[in-house]
């Protein structure tokens, strides 16, 4: 009888290893945002306005703070929601809109992304709102102001 039982179970395994890779299931997810800001952005950003002032974004795991105001949030509603679009293309690589789900261009802060560029020897943070202007923030109060035009010529 042990010898039935073993040879039951060596043929159902083998059917098993037979049978089993060929009818695997594969699923496909696609990216359609998330409510969590990456890791590499996350942090305080500063960035210089003149006369010993900054502009203060402060990026946590479910909000987006600028100069003391709530801009995204999990818990907010509308084009305030913090809900995360990921562009692979685009200004060298990959960046972020924050609040995919605007309607109206005033609505968003732009696109954000980690560049390669760097401001004493540490990687700055760059968005891309509108006509061409970069905007570039340091994690350090530095008082020169790194963002640019972009005119085309480059």
């Amino acid at each position: 009888m042990q010898l039935r039982q073993r040879l039951l179970i060596a043929t159902l395994l083998a059917l098993g290893l037979l049978i089993g890779p060929g009818s695997s299931v594969t699923a496909h997810a696609k990216y359609k945002g998330h409510s969590q800001t990456p890791t590499e952005l996350r942090g305080t950003w500063y960035q210089y306005q003149g006369h010993h002032k900054w502009t203060k974004i402060k990026i946590t795991k479910h909000k987006v703070i600028n100069s003391g105001k709530v801009l995204y949030s999990t818990k907010k509603k509308g084009s305030q929601r913090l809900y995360v679009k990921k562009y692979k293309k685009g200004y060298g690589g990959v960046n972020y809109c924050l609040n995919g789900k605007f309607k109206y261009g005033y609505q968003t802060m732009g696109n954000f992304w980690l560049s390669k560029k760097k401001v004493h020897g540490k990687r700055i943070m760059q968005s891309y709102y509108n006509m061409g202007y970069f905007q570039a923030y340091t994690r350090t109060k530095l008082a020169h102001n790194y963002s640019y035009q972009y005119d085309g010529a480059d």
